[in-house]
């Protein structure tokens, strides 16, 4: 569903707040391309024209041009789909607008079992060091 940025951000906090114990929320952003309709017919186009037709449209296509893009985002879960597009002029708004959500749902990242795998490590090699030294003794 698109919404406004407004709706967006605040959909977004809700999502995460629903996904907090179980789920995951995932959110994408990517460069909206205005001319997709265009680029459809440019395709089809190639298609039926001959080999130095379509190599011209295909390069046309791919030449650049300093026009701004506005930004397309996503967020996903297993039941909703949100989206909504930001204009370039507004994009540092949004942008920190997001990353202020982000910190303040943060805490409901998952942290990874790194400090287990460190300590059992750590044990690993002390149990080691003690073997070593009492064979060390021995002889």
């Amino acid at each position: 569903m698109l919404l406004n940025n407004d709706e967006f951000l605040l959909a977004l906090a809700e999502l995460f707040v629903a996904t907090r114990e179980n789920g995951s929320v995932t959110v994408t952003l990517k460069r909206y391309n205005y001319e997709g309709v265009k680029q459809e017919r440019q395709k089809k186009r190639a298609k039926t024209a001959s080999n130095e037709e379509a190599m011209q449209l295909i390069v046309d296509r791919l030449s650049l041009n300093d026009t701004e893009y506005a930004t397309l985002v996503r967020a996903n879960t297993e039941k909703r789909k949100l989206s909504t597009l930001v204009a370039p002029s507004s994009l540092d708004v949004f942008l920190a607008r997001y990353h202020g959500l982000l910190m303040v749902n943060a805490e409901s990242i998952k942290k990874k079992d790194r400090l287990k795998k460190k300590k059992a490590a750590v044990k690993l090699l002390a149990a080691k060091k003690a073997c070593s030294k009492k064979s060390t003794v021995k002889a």
